[in-house]
């Protein structure tokens, strides 16, 4: 009996050994690529003439405040300034400071949204290629190496094969971009 259950326990861990070895993770660093695409320079392009439309009509508020704000100086240095006026036109400004602080969240806010509808298409496109090179290849999973804004990310230390970062250019029909000097590419793996 016991000769019988070392066997079937011998054969389970054979089975699920050989599983393991079959399970296979890669890795790639999905903000490297994306960055990379052709068509993120016109992306950027737009987003900056975007940004910079916004903040021009943020300026011009604050310019207008700021105008308003010296006009209402010099008018309560006179000996016989009106106090009901003053009043009126420093509410008026409180007003106008109210105005610009709700538009200067409303265009941070129209910011991000345009930016992501700009962006959103360029990650669906690089993670349907990801998933095309994890199910061409027999990956079960694929890692992102990086965290974006941080150098640490999810992979610590593997084995440079499992870089599928090449194959996802490939996929992609975009050349790999070559690392300028005194920049860290990802590790160029064939990801087989």
């Amino acid at each position: 009996m016991k000769r019988k259950f070392l066997v079937v326990a011998a054969l389970v861990l054979m089975t699920v050994a050989a599983k393991a070895q079959e399970f296979k993770i890669g890795y790639t660093y999905l903000e490297y690529i994306v960055l990379s695409m052709p068509e993120m320079e016109a992306i950027n392009s737009e987003l900056d003439t975007y940004m910079s439309q916004l903040e021009a009509q943020v300026q011009a508020k604050q310019k207008d405040i700021q105008t308003k704000y010296a006009a209402l100086q010099q008018m309560a240095q006179q000996p016989n300034a009106n106090q009901v006026v003053l009043k009126e036109k420093e509410n008026e400004i409180r007003t106008l400071s109210d105005q610009l602080e709700k538009f200067s969240a409303q265009a941070d806010q129209a910011f991000g949204m345009k930016q992501a509808e700009k962006y959103n298409p360029v990650y669906t496109k690089v993670q349907d290629a990801i998933e095309a090179v994890r199910k061409e290849n027999g990956y079960a999973m694929i890692l992102n190496s990086r965290v974006a804004a941080s150098s640490a990310g999810i992979v610590i230390a593997s084995d440079t094969t499992l870089n599928i970062t090449e194959l996802v250019f490939k996929k992609l029909g975009v050349p790999m971009p070559k690392p300028e000097q005194g920049e860290e590419a990802p590790t160029t793996g064939t990801g087989n």
